[in-house]
Parts: structure tokens; sequence; C-alpha cells
């Protein structure tokens, strides 16, 4: 049971890669910066490297600070342990894949949440969900973090072109160079973030058989596991949410295209760092928005953005229907 479990969660690792991979390098690409398949290769092995190198603070809230998994998981069989983790990553995969073939950039990391809250729910009743910790880590975050990346991407595109007023056209080759910095920082941050999302389930698999010991238990292999399946996602898929973020909200050039991910970085990292299990994919959206209305406001493509706001709002309760759905029929 356990290897069956890892190999849906690495399945699930993997097409996260594919649905939000793109994400992070989409400013890259648009902005002419790097072509399609040395992007998502180079945020591939970016996020790899994330994974393994900056923490396991999202891991911990996963694993054990929004739903009471001690307790649904020592409450049965290792059988009845085992199809509640495989239904989180079947329900997550599921609402994934429809956002994924639509081409809308909605959170791949909500659709975890979301249907790891529908399966508690499934499984103990809404007494298992930790609701505070939901509606401050999860909730909360998904409002604050996109704008704080639009705030954060708006002023930074301001400094910037205040600083490169009187620029020469020599300075492009640097601009060129701190964007590719930049892109490198935000898909280390992504991966650490991302992975660790999969990787705190995974945990869970590996210590539910025997027994389940205290918060402080983590070991190395789920973290590389997750790590390699993301990137391997981002490397072969990432390409389909790209034209949404980089050209279908607003047109992105060099300029926007630094701002925007710099933005990024420092929101994602935060979030690494408090252990906050943020979207990446909403916050590289917000910085996107935030870099287009520096210019002016009708410059941003509002419809499309008003479709992936509301992708965003749908997401957290579309997974929990499709985690509860998916372990309701486990158990028949």
């Amino acid at each position: 049971m356990l290897y069956l479990v890892w190999a849906i969660g690495l399945a699930t690792a993997y097409i996260n890669g594919m649905h939000d991979g793109g994400t992070i390098v989409a400013t890259t690409v648009t902005a002419r910066i790097l072509p399609p398949r040395k992007a998502v290769i180079l945020c591939g092995t970016a996020s790899f490297l994330g994974a393994l190198l900056l923490g396991e603070a999202v891991a911990k809230t996963m694993a054990y600070q929004l739903v009471d998994t001690a307790s649904v998981l020592s409450g049965g069989t290792a059988a009845d342990a085992g199809r509640f983790l495989i239904s989180i990553f079947i329900g997550s995969m599921i609402w994934n894949m429809v956002t994924w073939f639509l081409k809308l950039p909605s959170s791949a990391s909500h659709c975890l949440i979301g249907s790891m809250v529908g399966c508690t729910v499934a499984a103990m009743g809404v007494s298992g969900v930790y609701w505070n910790a939901i509606g401050v880590k999860v909730i909360l975050a998904m409002f604050i973090s996109p704008l704080v990346g639009f705030v954060l991407g708006y002023l930074l595109l301001l400094i910037q072109n205040k600083l490169l007023a009187r620029a020469t056209m020599a300075w492009k080759p640097w601009i060129r160079r701190l964007e590719l910095g930049s892109t490198v920082l935000l898909a280390l941050s992504y991966g650490s973030n991302e992975a660790q999302k999969i990787a705190g389930l995974l945990f869970l698999a590996e210590v539910t058989l025997p027994a389940l010991p205290g918060p402080g238990f983590l070991s190395s292999l789920p973290v590389i596991l997750a790590g390699a399946a993301l990137a391997a996602g981002t490397m072969t898929g990432g390409y389909n949410m790209m034209s949404t973020v980089g050209r279908r909200i607003v047109k992105i050039n060099m300029d926007r295209a630094l701002s925007s991910q710099l933005a990024s970085v420092l929101v994602v990292e935060f979030a690494n760092v408090t252990g906050l299990p943020i979207s990446c994919t909403q916050v590289v959206t917000g910085s996107v928005m935030g870099v287009g209305t520096e210019d002016r406001p009708r410059s941003v493509n509002w419809g499309i953005t008003l479709r992936i706001l509301a992708s965003w709002i749908l997401t957290l309760p579309a997974a929990a229907l499709c985690g509860s759905a998916v372990y309701l029929l486990l158990h028949l």
C-alpha cells in the first residue's frame, strides 16, 4: 500500500509540474529572454534543487496543521489510511486536469488542499478540519499573496523605470542577466513550496505504517521523489499556461518580466520561511497584473483576468468535492 500511495502521489506531483511549471517562466519566454524549451528545463532543474535545499516548513504545515491527520490515519486499518491519502491525490488530479485542459492558471496547491479537506470531511466530519488554520493559512493567504504580488510588481516597475530613465542600450544585457537570475530564484522558491506540499503527504504515508510518530519526523526520500516528479512535469508539459500568463493578461517585455519575477520571488520565499502553502501561480499572475497596470489599467485584459479569479475561488470547493467523491467511491 505504501508504494501505491507514493506512486499516485508522485503522479500528482508530475501533473502539478505540468500545470504550474510553465507559469513560473511565462514572462521569461514571452519577453524573449529564453526559448520555451530552455526555459522549462531551467525551471525544472532549479525547482528540484529548491525542493531539496530550501527547508521543510511547508511540508509540516501540510502534514499536521490543516486537518487532523493523526486521527484519520490511526483510526482504522492501514488500508483505510492508504485509501485516504490516495483519495486526496486523485481528487486533486481530477480538478487539476480540468483547469489544465482549459488553460486556466488556477492553483495546483489549492487543488491538493481542497481535496484533503474534502476527504477529511468525508472520513470524520467537519470536526477533523482545523478551520482556523484553513481560514488564515489558506483562504486569507489566497487573497493576500497575489495582492501583495500585484503591489510589489507595480512598485518595483516604477522604481526600475526611475532608475533606468536615462539608461542606454548598454544596460539591456544586464537586465537580461538579472531577469535570468530572478527566474532561477523564483523556480527555486517554487520547487520548495510546491514539492514540499506533496512531500508532506508522502511523509504521512511513510510513517503511518506501522505507526504515526510525532511531527518532528521527516526523511529526505519523499522530498527527493516529489521534487524529481515536479521537475519532470515542468520539463515535459509546462507549456500550456505560458500564453495565458505571458500574453493574454498583459503584453510582457523584458522590463516588466524582471519586476514581475522579483516581486514573485519575495512573496513566495516569505511563504516558504513561514510555512504558508500558497499558490505560486496566483502570486505570479498577481505580479503580472501589477506590472501591467503601471502603464495604464487598460493594458490588462480584464476579461481573462476575471476568468482566472473565478477559477481561483472555485478551486477549493471543487477540489473538495472531487476528493470527497473519490474517498466515498473507494470505500464502497
